[in-house]
């Protein structure tokens, strides 16, 4: 069996070794530089382990042995799921990680954001030492929106208990039980971002999320508001989001997330003071990363025994 990593993972020797016992190992520690090189890579591959790179329906249709896509990651629409189905593989993810460092991220940002931090670093660098530049907002008290009451955003709702901050979510399943278990109120969406004072996003993408926040949703944000995304790129509509920035309908928005990644070095957000950027690293701590590959690798063990674990069926969380 020939296993192949096509992009660069947090890798440990203690891992490599795990994965040389099971068949022959191949590690590419770059990222392709086309499409056809990422092809070229898995091509012979019966078990292939991605980090970020797309695998799609011409990729998987190219690799005939083709059995398994481990996939080093929680999200997973950036894999054809029907090619994978009509060819048979089997594509499993890492549904249980980082909950802790993205949760904490987002108050990094939220934080960031409130007290001006990055245009202070950055000005003080430049010389400038006077205080009235960033007078800022506290985080205690304010109302915290949350979209999503997964594991990250429950972990979000905890962190905010200690901020002492109100807190709404949406759910479509919403109870007595729940609300007195996570101490917070459910309301409809509308509402949350009429309301909130910091709106964070913690769906994944489908099709049913896809542009979810758009000039509407925007339109309907406090000016003072700020909205925090380190879900997927593709909830937020980047250019309803970049229009409302420049025209200060919100205040500001922490993302770490982008509809296309990298960040094209034309984007406006690039431009704004507004905003704090951060290439995808929510989910980045040494913790999270032991983790994230502890599970990616049994997932292939468990594979080569027969007894596949995590597999990805659907779109539907």
């Amino acid at each position: 069996m020939k296993i192949v990593v096509a992009d660069p993972i947090f890798l440990t020797e203690e891992y490599v070794k795990r994965l040389e016992t099971l068949g022959e190992l191949k590690i590419y520690d770059n990222v392709p530089a086309s499409h056809d090189e990422f092809v070229e890579r898995i091509k012979d591959a019966d078990v292939v382990i991605v980090g970020r790179y797309g695998v799609n329906a011409r990729a998987i249709s190219s690799a005939p042995r083709l059995k398994m896509i481990s996939l080093w990651q929680t999200g997973f629409d950036n894999v054809d799921l029907e090619a994978a189905t009509e060819y048979g593989v089997i594509v499993s993810n890492v549904p249980s990680y980082a909950f802790d460092s993205v949760a904490e991220f987002v108050f990094a940002l939220s934080l960031n954001l409130l007290r001006k931090i990055h245009l202070a670093d950055m000005n003080l660098r430049k010389g400038l030492f006077g205080w009235k530049y960033y007078v800022g907002n506290q985080l205690m008290s304010k109302t915290l929106g949350v979209l999503g009451t997964g594991e990250i955003g429950k972990r979000v709702i905890q962190i905010a208990h200690g901020f002492n901050m109100n807190i709404l979510s949406v759910t479509a399943h919403p109870s007595p039980e729940r609300t007195k278990a996570l101490g917070i109120k459910f309301v409809d969406l509308d509402t949350l971002l009429s309301e909130s004072d910091i709106v964070t996003l913690h769906v994944p993408l489908t099709p049913e999320t896809e542009h979810m926040i758009g000039a509407r949703e925007l339109a309907k944000m406090k000016p003072t508001a700020i909205l925090i995304n380190t879900a997927r790129g593709k909830v937020v509509d980047e250019a309803a989001l970049i229009k409302a920035l420049k025209e200060e309908k919100i205040a500001g928005a922490g993302l770490d997330v982008f509809e296309k990644e990298p960040l094209p070095m034309d984007s406006p957000l690039l431009e704004m003071n507004n905003v704090v950027l951060t290439p995808h690293i929510a989910f980045l701590s040494e913790e999270s990363l032991d983790e994230c590959t502890y599970m990616t690798v049994e997932n292939v063990e468990m594979f080569t025994k027969g007894e596949p674990q995590n597999v990805v069926k659907s779109q539907a969380f």
